[in-house]
């Protein structure tokens, strides 16, 4: 460099514009600097607010528009979102981390169909992106391809060991497939990683519990419970590990207060409401079921359960219209076409028997169950007995003996001794115990 250009430069560099120009840089918001030290401290409001600002000075800004478009995610704000995302997909179109973050938008928002394509473009681009792994494994597991979804989950943890939420959700595949051993190691694993998340301890909890370990699962729903005081979910479950071990009272007492901290949480509501009905507390039951359906009108163990209340309270009406309910609603139940059945062909109570359709509703029972309940061709055979068909009793009656070898005792003999009562030819008849 010459000495003529050397001074050039020297009088640009302090002469008032060059100044003039340091003064203009130092006043340029750096609004990605605020936006990280927002989210150091944990402020995702202030954090989108910064990118705002950034997004505002220039819309075609990449990487503000992925930003804030993830944090805008987060808190739920789906249609910001989305448009943010759309932007950076557009402004880059090689970028796998756009695409994942799109995909998971549209989970979000129950497209499962353009998150998936949206995945599938981030996994051509990067098949390492342990997002669009992770999120594409839920959608799998949720679609019940477990297969897959474990090779989506497998992949995203070689990405990422450390990704606490892809070590629970592979947990919980490792359930459905009834691999608990499995799914105890990552739950484990996901507890190293964040020993004070409490949906560790609750997946681990259910893990436990159906393993029959009921103590454990105790153990891992009180701690559940201590790090989310104000969820009544780990309550609620704990009531249900102390049931399964007849400790009636302190799951009695674990559903109040779930209850207390969530009047319309369902599960505790049937669950105390099966333990009244367990102790024959009929009202108390059937006020808990009625509630539980004032919520949810369909709900199944609510309009089963509230039915065997009124059936046992002699408001034969009540039952039947419950029965009809679960019916009606749940086609694939089988065992509420048995016990709708097995109440219009025994029932004590005269005007409400209809052995014709206490047939069709047993024979539909039979038909789900492939013909191999015992229990049910009972009832079938209850239901020929009150029609007055003895012949046709007479044969379900001895098949369904024949399949009841696994019943206790005391049934089997209940149900051989209406062989004799057929051959009779006199209908059986259930009293209210």
């Amino acid at each position: 460099m010459s000495v003529r250009v050397l001074l050039f430069f020297l009088v640009i560099a302090l002469s008032p514009v060059a100044s003039s120009i340091a003064a203009i840089k130092a006043i340029i918001p750096d609004y990605f600097g605020q936006a990280r030290e927002a989210l150091a401290r944990k402020d995702v409001d202030a954090a989108i607010h910064a990118l705002d600002g950034a997004v505002n000075a220039n819309e075609d800004d990449a990487r503000a528009r992925l930003w804030r478009g993830r944090l805008r995610a987060d808190r739920n704000q789906l249609d910001g979102a989305l448009d943010d995302l759309n932007a950076a997909v557009r402004l880059v179109p090689n970028s796998a981390e756009a695409f994942a973050a799109r995909g998971f938008v549209h989970q979000k928002k129950g497209d499962a169909d353009g998150a998936v394509a949206d995945f599938d473009k981030a996994l051509r681009l990067d098949p390492d992106n342990d997002l669009a792994l992770y999120c594409r494994g839920l959608l799998h597991g949720q679609r019940g391809e477990l297969r897959a979804a474990l090779g989506d989950l497998d992949a995203a943890l070689a990405a990422n060991p450390k990704n606490a939420p892809a070590l629970q959700s592979r947990a919980h595949v490792h359930m459905l497939r009834n691999d608990f051993e499995a799914a105890l190691a990552d739950f484990d694993a996901a507890l190293k990683i964040d020993p004070n998340d409490p949906v560790g301890y609750s997946g681990r909890a259910g893990a436990y519990f159906a393993q029959k370990n009921y103590v454990a699962a105790i153990r891992d729903y009180t701690e559940a419970a201590r790090l989310m005081p104000a969820d009544s979910r780990p309550i609620t479950q704990r009531g249900f590990a102390h049931a399964a071990l007849d400790h009636e009272d302190a799951a009695l007492a674990d559903f109040e207060t779930a209850l207390k901290l969530n009047p319309k949480d369902i599960v505790a509501l049937l669950g105390r409401g099966e333990l009244r009905r367990i102790k024959k507390k009929w009202s108390d039951a059937a006020s808990d079921f009625s509630s539980v359906l004032a919520i949810e009108p369909r709900e199944l163990r609510a309009l089963m359960g509230r039915a065997s209340v009124f059936y046992a309270q002699g408001d034969v009406e009540k039952a039947l219209t419950d029965y009809a309910a679960a019916v009606t609603n749940h086609k694939d139940y089988a065992q509420g076409f048995n016990d709708y059945a097995w109440l219009l062909a025994t029932g004590t109570k005269d005007g409400y028997r209809d052995g014709a359709k206490a047939i069709e509703l047993a024979t539909e029972a039979c038909r789900l169950t492939e013909w191999k309940n015992g229990a049910y061709l009972d009832t079938l055979a209850a239901a020929y007995a009150e029609k007055g068909e003895f012949t046709d009793a007479l044969k379900w009656q001895k098949k369904a003996v024949e399949l009841a070898t696994e019943e206790p005792e005391e049934v089997q003999r209940d149900m051989q001794s209406r062989i004799a009562l057929y051959e009779r030819k006199e209908p059986y008849r259930e009293a209210v115990k």
